[in-house]
């Protein structure tokens, strides 16, 4: 059981800057095994004569379980502490990475057809989706329990730029061993780094913070319930909107190159490992460089990132070579970078200490939203209309956020009180 929090013993800023490196380690590698399958998919589902359908299907079903149960988890960790939930989720998604490798090794082999290979490995993303999304609101739960409002979306940002550097390292790292190694053991490769991950948090991540065990319900329509709250409702609006627009980039980039260019399925590989790197880049340079050196509020952040998130998708669109098809990525990344940042951070600061992991909960399962529609609003536009139709709506979605941002006055509460100057602050935990 969790030793309970002693105020005159709290943890040393070292001990905490320890903890808060270790779980940026940690999540990065999650984000390695994710990221990196938007540049394997689509190669392999034409390896495989697979339909683009059928990648969106593997993409929604995943989605659909990381959006209910990530408010279920986030709550779980208000109540059992964090450092457990986070252990759970790390675990579950490198077994479900080490399926997706077997699901992919059997279709290439011929072992089993391409619709039962598909199938199998959307079923290690529904492991992922429903189990693996624990780690999520949970690290971020743990990073607003040690922060004042003052600091919380800075150390939010740090924390998302974990999963950035992992999209940078993700696609770049398959580009460069999949044809060395093969897609199966690439897969069993991350596996085995993020099950290491786990035993690492579970061995030397503190966790002094008592859990809150309260007789709240554990269920996905209890949790939602909590986005209806008129302090979070803007954020959550916001996050799904801006969610959309980055799961329909990630999700249609790699095909739009390879019609764009012309390009093989292993040239395509290749052109959208780069691609999708350095919007990751881009991304990352946001959330460790810029959003420090503003040291602005959430809102802020949500402007300036849905305006960079129009001009991204506007370049997209118009791009006439390779080069501006990367520009285009890259700017649509960096501004989801500070809108990110904005909505979580303005969301923790929103509400009370005890409520924060289920407004982690939420925040998070935003990223499910985007990805259970994605499908419909990238790869489906992609194949009925125009390869340009998925980021012509983006740039819409964008404008909405915007605007939500510019007028919302639960949006400029979270602002003024983020840049409060508190005189004190609570002690680490």
């Amino acid at each position: 059981m969790t030793a309970p929090f002693d105020p005159q013993n709290p943890s040393s800023p070292e001990v905490r800057r320890r903890a808060f490196r270790l779980l940026f380690v940690c999540l990065m590698a999650t984000a390695i095994g994710n990221s990196m399958l938007f540049a394997i998919l689509p190669p392999l589902a034409r390896e495989l004569e697979v339909a683009e359908v059928w990648v969106g299907a593997i993409y929604t079903v995943s989605a659909l379980l990381f959006l209910t149960m990530s408010p279920v988890w986030g709550a779980l960790s208000d109540r059992y502490g964090r450092r457990p939930l986070i252990v759970f989720g790390l675990s579950s998604f490198a077994f479900s990475t080490f399926v997706f490798g077997i699901g992919a090794w059997a279709g290439q082999s011929g072992l089993l057809p391409p619709l039962a290979a598909i199938f199998a490995m959307a079923l290690s993303r529904c492991l992922f989706g429903g189990l693996g999304s624990a780690t999520g609101p949970s690290a971020q739960a743990y990073i607003a329990d040690r922060t004042d409002p003052r600091d919380r979306t800075e150390a939010l940002a740090a924390l998302t730029a974990a999963f950035g550097l992992g999209s940078v390292i993700g696609p770049a790292l398959a580009a460069a061993f999949v044809e060395r190694i093969g897609i199966a053991g690439f897969m069993f490769a991350v596996s085995a780094l993020v099950a290491s991950g786990a035993v690492a948090i579970r061995a030397f991540l503190p966790e002094r913070t008592p859990p809150k065990r309260q007789g709240r319900p554990i269920n996905p329509f209890v949790q939602f319930k909590f986005a209806a709250d008129p302090r979070l409702t803007a954020f959550v609006i916001y996050g799904c909107l801006l969610w959309l627009t980055q799961a329909s980039s990630l999700q249609a980039t790699s095909f739009f190159i390879m019609d764009r260019l012309n390009a093989t399925p292993q040239e395509g590989l290749q052109l959208a490992g780069v691609a999708l790197t350095a919007g990751a880049a881009a991304l990352i340079f946001a959330q460790l460089v810029v959003i420090p050196a503003l040291k602005t509020s959430p809102r802020v952040l949500m402007m300036m990132g849905a305006v960079m998130v129009v001009l991204g998708n506007i370049e997209l669109v118009l791009a006439p070579n390779y080069a501006a098809l990367v520009f285009g990525l890259m700017m649509n990344s960096f501004g989801f970078g500070l809108a990110r940042s904005g909505f979580t951070g303005g969301a923790s600061i929103a509400v009370n200490p005890e409520e924060q992991g289920r407004a982690a909960g939420l925040t998070t399962a935003t990223a499910g939203v985007g990805f259970m529609v994605a499908p419909v609003t990238g790869l489906w536009l992609y194949q009925t209309l125009a390869p340009e139709a998925p980021f012509v709506l983006n740039g819409i979605l964008a404008v909405l956020g915007l605007v939500l941002a510019l007028l919302h006055p639960r949006v400029r509460a979270a602002a003024s009180k983020a840049l409060e100057r508190e005189d004190d602050k609570p002690g680490p935990v």
